[in-house]
């Protein structure tokens, strides 16, 4: 067996190779102990289990955010690389990771402490402006600075716009626990309800390309495989987030400005999740099929493993809210079993990356190791 970090020439290396897929492990940390903690048949210690993960999770994301400040510190030359790099591709797991800690606060910490609502709308604040970053500044180094073709595309072009779902998603529900009678809660409502719009509007036509790929090129390859998921994230998001916004709308407006408006406006996004769901369900059925077919040929591992994980928990927190929104219990049934495969895929996940912690072997920056082929620019999976 291998030893401590047996595979790095020095410590150093971690973080020199330190790459903003990391915070993939912070989302599918978050949205675990989201949906454990929010389990749609309560059992004892329910919010216990939760709350293990959102430690957890606050501790990686303060340890993975030292790392790539230093990394940008002490390292500056792999700036550029990074930027040429479809390892910047994650850099959105940065806002959505945070996203989780937030909506943990909203759901648990706020009920019982008065500082976790004003700590949460700071959070979200900081998200917002990464998501700005991410949705902009990452496209613009796509096209500028990176090579991409149909042939080789894959789930990943995704990554950086999912953030606005997150985030506007995420507003809409902390909008409805800011006081109503101020100004913040409508700002926050108006801000996320359009960032929620940009969002799954940037999200479906690269969605209806990659369904172009899919039927023109085949399965993506077993390294970028996992990446199947990722189309799920904001259709599951978009679920959860417009059901988010009907609830803001029908609480904060309601009636001012027409009798039964926010009642109308709720029962316009119930129907319109319904849509997203079914859309997920669609990308979710051929994500499990493209897996099942490369299984055979044998899946590498890399940190894209947590890109599994965070797809399956939004979409079963869009599962949930259809089932509170529309008290049913199929839905509740639904949801229950999504949450059992996606504790199962956290662990499988976290346990196949602590081996590698352990030995090193994780800390390989492609972007930083010898180029992929010219043939095949993605071909090198982000970590």
């Amino acid at each position: 067996m291998k030893g401590f970090f047996a595979e790095l020439s020095h410590p150093r290396e971690i973080i020199r190779n330190f790459v903003p897929g990391w915070f993939g492990i912070t989302m599918g940390t978050g949205i675990t102990g989201i949906v454990i903690a929010n389990f749609p048949f309560p059992f004892r210690g329910m919010v216990v289990i939760g709350t293990i993960y959102f430690i957890a999770n606050i501790c990686m994301f303060c340890l993975f955010t030292m790392l790539f400040v230093a990394r940008l510190v002490m390292f500056p030359e792999t700036i550029f690389p990074l930027l040429k790099s479809h390892q910047l591709l994650a850099f959105g797991a940065i806002p959505m990771g945070l996203t989780t800690l937030t909506n943990y606060i909203i759901l648990v910490v706020r009920p019982t402490h008065s500082w976790g609502l004003e700590l949460a709308y700071v959070l979200w604040w900081i998200e917002f402006v990464f998501t700005l970053v991410s949705i902009f500044g990452v496209p613009y180094c796509m096209m500028r600075y990176q090579k991409h073709s149909a042939e080789t595309m894959s789930g990943l072009w995704l990554f950086s716009l999912v953030p606005a779902v997150v985030t506007g998603a995420s507003g809409c529900y902390l909008s409805r626990y800011l006081e109503h009678e101020g100004h913040r809660a409508p700002m926050i409502l108006t801000i996320s309800g359009i960032t929620l719009g940009c969002g799954i509007s940037l999200a479906l036509p690269v969605i209806g390309i990659y369904f172009y790929r899919l039927v023109v090129h085949d399965f993506v390859s077993k390294d970028l495989i996992v990446s199947s998921f990722l189309p799920v994230g904001p259709l599951g998001q978009g679920t959860y987030g417009v059901i988010e916004m009907g609830w803001a709308f029908k609480e904060l407006i309601g009636d001012k400005y027409a009798p039964g408006f926010g009642d109308s406006v709720f029962a316009c996004c119930v129907v319109a999740a319904y849509c997203l769901w079914g859309y997920g369900l669609y990308y979710m059925f051929f994500a499990f099929v493209s897996l099942i077919v490369r299984l055979r040929e044998g899946i590498p591992y890399n940190l894209g493993w947590w890109g599994l994980t965070f797809p399956i928990g939004v979409f079963t927190a869009g599962t949930m809210n259809i089932a509170v929104a529309t008290d049913s219990r199929f839905f509740r049934g639904i949801t229950s079993l999504f949450v059992c495969i996606l504790v199962i895929n956290w662990f499988v996940a976290a346990i196949s990356t602590l081996g590698r912690i352990y030995t090193g072997s994780v800390f390989k920056a492609p972007c930083l190791q010898q180029p992929a082929k010219k043939a095949d620019p993605e071909m090198q999976a982000i970590p």
